[in-house]
């Protein structure tokens, strides 16, 4: 009996012991894995005739989202090219004549006015900027052919994918979301009475409810430094909203504290929105020590 109890006893030692740094350090359960989510948006509008992607897909930079009936857009760029090649001609006809209009003039200066020297001159200048202009057409026409093909910005998944071959694709309106997979984060949000001894550069530990097994090593990136209250906003008749208050109760409010993560297992996969335990062990800003730790128990996840 007195066996077991010796037993019993260092074995609740230990499990204090393993779990100390949770004990210790300010912790929550309120956690959430973020991510830069990128809106894909066209720049022109039209029917969607080629869709290479599926949902849930990993996509690189540079990779064929989708494509927009390219077909308009060829059109105007050849329509942009006769206009160009049109001013083209146009200036060379009125540099012609404005040679002409100079050589004559200094030859004879009485064979041509000032006047009609300088009017084919203008002339000249009006074609130039005419030529500019057909350019510049042509340049946007080139420009909307090119943005028919609309491809992946960054290294991402593809999320939430709804568009359809068929689909009309509208400029300057949303049509999918990517993920960009280079830019995952974890937000834990702290009651305000454990913030006290943070500071940027602190260890975190990261214990995603996916895998709870595996502690992800990360540190404090930033905390907050606001959140929204819901007393004193507007409300019925343009009235300050005051909520009825408690003496006795005092409830604390959360902070945000960015936390980034280091050495991500290949078999971790971050999903944003997920749920995970955070973990920040106060005082280790510039430290170099990695010891590891424990997952948090299963109470604290």
């Amino acid at each position: 009996m007195l066996m077991s109890g010796a037993v019993v006893l260092v074995a609740v030692v230990v499990v204090l012991f393993k779990y100390w740094d949770y004990v210790t350090n300010p912790w929550t359960r309120d956690g959430q894995v973020r991510a830069q989510v990128i809106q894909i948006t066209p720049r022109i509008s039209g029917p969607i005739v080629n869709l290479p992607i599926k949902d849930n897909q990993l996509v690189k930079t540079g990779d064929v989202l989708f494509e927009i009936d390219p077909r308009t857009y060829k059109s105007a760029v050849e329509g942009a090219q006769a206009d160009m090649q049109q001013a083209r001609v146009q200036v060379e006809e009125a540099k012609d004549k404005a040679d002409r209009a100079v050589a004559v003039r200094k030859r004879d200066p009485g064979a041509m006015s000032e006047q009609t020297l300088i009017a084919k001159q203008n002339t000249l200048r009006t074609a130039e900027a005419s030529a500019l202009a057909a350019q510049a057409s042509l340049d946007d026409a080139q420009l909307n052919l090119e943005f028919t093909q609309v491809r992946a910005p960054v290294d991402g998944y593809v999320t939430n994918l709804n568009l359809r071959l068929g689909s009309q694709a509208v400029a300057n309106q949303p049509a999918l979301a990517l993920v960009d997979i280079n830019s995952f984060w974890v937000h834990g949000f702290f009651k305000e009475n454990y913030i006290a001894g943070m500071r940027a550069g602190d260890r975190a530990i990261v214990t995603l409810m996916s895998y709870p097994d595996m502690p992800l090593e990360g540190g404090v990136d930033s905390l907050g430094w606001g959140i929204a209250q819901s007393d004193g906003s507007t409300g019925y008749n343009l009235l300050p909203s005051i909520s009825p208050t408690f003496e006795w109760i005092r409830l604390a409010q959360r902070v945000p504290v960015r936390v980034h993560l280091l050495d991500v297992p290949e078999e971790v996969k971050l999903r944003v929105g997920t749920t995970a335990s955070v973990l920040v062990m106060t005082g280790t800003q510039g430290s170099e020590s990695r010891e590891p730790v424990p997952p948090a128990p299963r109470p604290l996840q």
